[in-house]
């Protein structure tokens, strides 16, 4: 392929590091500016059924502004978008996101309290969410309206980052509509041992939306012209080890409390996105099964969203002012099928 229809290069690839752990509150100012750029070249082939291969080349512009005031913070933000392909195709393609437009990112209110040996936030408005998960379970880059929160335990040693709860409630906003609500509590352990970093975390996730052509539940006993719902047990772990030549290895997995049904996901990453000039390589496997996963919200960049399985590579060099440029192969088998989708992306994004 030439090289020219990737000079244009979007939306930002699996991130594989620790998080951090919950920060005291700035002190008081100015509403203060931020941005973030995301140029990404796509491209689906799939050698069973031709006419469904594209490409494709997105450019996505996120603008935030900040205010804090004590433990008070507000936070603002827009969205725009401009993408080759065009709006009409996102349900066909299963975005998450409208290919072009503007539209509010994040409108949001945080409290937060701090201390020596415990913490704790609540964040209401128009916002992501805070919890840990996978893209078989949710899509980063969606928000929803309504509250979230994290609160717990640290230890003044710094042994203990995290020992809590997190929630996310409220109504999520994608491109089909659908009127789809999500409730979902989550007990994390996060652990610091000096050279090795480790999390936990155990997940309950309710589910429920409208039904449509894009998302009907086929399931013995259901109406999928009713309001559908799902709810979802999950797990996952994951360690990092901090040496000159970071290693981090990752396991999630999920099940349908009404079938039975599993999925899972596993990532092993050597390098780092934080260290300048560091490559990091990444591989991902994932497995989809037909109702396991919160298919109407989890992520838009593996082509299939249940059903399916299948092998991801990123490798990622970090830039300096915190820009990233990244390659990602994908290939995902459906089910039942002998052929497989392959993807490409070439994302380069400049991060807030």
């Amino acid at each position: 392929m030439p090289i020219r229809r990737w000079t244009l290069p979007l939306v930002a690839v699996l991130a594989h590091g620790q998080e951090t752990a919950p920060l005291p509150p700035q002190a008081g100012g100015s509403w203060r500016p931020a941005w973030e750029l995301t140029l990404r070249g796509d491209r689906l082939s799939d050698a069973g059924y031709d006419p469904e291969s594209f490409r494709r080349v997105d450019l996505q512009l996120r603008l935030r502004w900040a205010w804090e005031s004590g433990n008070l913070r507000l936070e603002a933000g827009t969205r725009s978008a401009l993408g080759s392909d065009g709006n009409r195709l996102n349900a066909d393609r299963w975005d998450q996101q409208p290919s072009n437009g503007n539209q509010v990112d994040v409108a949001k209110a945080t409290w937060t309290e701090l201390s020596e040996r415990a913490f704790g936030s609540l964040t209401l408005g128009f916002q992501e969410s805070g919890l840990l998960a996978p893209q078989a379970l949710w899509d980063r880059n969606l928000r929803f309206l309504g509250a979230g929160g994290r609160f717990g335990l640290r230890s003044p040693g710094g042994l203990v980052q995290e020992a809590g709860f997190r929630v996310a409630a409220g109504r999520v906003r994608d491109v089909l509509g659908g009127r789809v609500n999500l409730l979902a509590g989550q007990l994390v352990l996060k652990l610091d041992t000096g050279p090795w970093s480790w999390t936990a975390h155990a997940d309950r996730w309710g589910l429920a939306w409208d039904a449509g052509d894009e998302r009907l539940r086929a399931l013995p006993g259901h109406d999928p012209a009713q309001r559908q719902r799902m709810t979802v047990e999950a797990a996952g772990v994951s360690a990092t080890w901090h040496a000159a030549l970071p290693l981090e290895a990752g396991w999630s997995g999920s099940r349908n409390r009404e079938t039975g049904e599993t999925a899972e996901e596993a990532q092993l990453a050597l390098g780092s996105r934080q260290r300048l000039y560091w490559p990091q390589l990444a591989l991902s496997w994932q497995r989809l099964s037909s109702t396991g996963t919160l298919y109407p919200v989890n992520g838009d960049e593996w082509w299939h969203y249940r059903r399916a399985r299948g092998p991801r590579v990123d490798l990622a060099l970090p830039l300096p002012d915190r820009w990233l440029v990244a390659v990602v192969y994908l290939r995902q088998r459906y089910d039942g099928a002998d052929e497989s989708i392959a993807r490409t992306l070439l994302v380069l994004s400049k991060r807030f």
